[in-house]
């Protein structure tokens, strides 16, 4: 057996732990190389590949780490944050400044007075509108139907009538006719407006101001 015949036969040992395509192709390779070559170059060229047991280990190394590169994941720059993109806050959504407009609105039908109130909180709480328009959506009612009430005060002590002796039954009867007769009237209709008309047009206005705008 020759020097080549020799490390052939150890080579394929070595290679059996090897996939067998890749095992041909160093097999094949090698022998080709040393056929082409006399003894004492095969020699030469034997001590230059080494042992066999390296070859093959060396072969596995390279299989298994071009399998991990193929079953691996591409990791393309970009599509990471397409593929999960940052949660937007409640907040910051159309959805939420809807339901915010609409509690400033009508949440008081509801919940009289609290109903208002969680609107709003909704309308600070949401980023759809500027400062400047939550502020008079909110304070501007607020203060109208404040000074409203407070005329309604001054007007409803004005009309008190005060009598004596045998007219104190009809004195009463009389401010009893002038407050039904009043409430539709003055400073009453207003407050009843203000409650009915100012209050639900001021969510009413936030909605017609955020037409066209975008989730931040």
């Amino acid at each position: 057996m020759t020097v080549a015949s020799e490390y052939l036969a150890r080579l394929d040992d070595a290679l059996r732990s090897v996939p067998r395509g890749v095992a041909a192709e160093i097999r094949a390779g090698i022998a080709e190389e040393l056929q082409s070559l006399d003894a004492e170059g095969a020699a030469e060229r034997i001590a230059q590949l080494g042992d066999p047991a390296v070859i093959a280990r060396e072969a596995m190394d390279a299989g298994e780490y071009a399998e991990a590169r193929i079953s691996a994941p591409v990791a393309v720059p970009g599509t990471a944050s397409a593929a999960s993109p940052a949660s937007v806050p409640v907040s910051h959504s159309r959805g939420f400044a809807i339901a915010a407009a609409l509690s400033l609105s009508f949440g008081a039908y509801v919940l009289p007075f609290v109903g208002w109130i969680i609107g709003v909180g909704l309308v600070v709480m949401s980023s759809m509108w500027r400062t400047w328009e939550k502020t008079v959506a909110i304070i501007v009612p607020l203060a109208l139907f404040g000074a409203l009430a407070l005329a309604a005060t001054d007007s409803a002590a004005a009309l008190t009538v005060t009598e004596s002796g045998d007219a104190t039954e009809i004195g009463a009867a009389a401010a009893d006719d002038s407050f039904a007769a009043n409430l539709f009237a003055g400073p009453h209709l207003f407050i009843i407006l203000a409650v009915v008309v100012l209050i639900p047009a001021s969510g009413l206005w936030l909605l017609w101001r955020m037409r066209g705008r975008a989730a931040s």
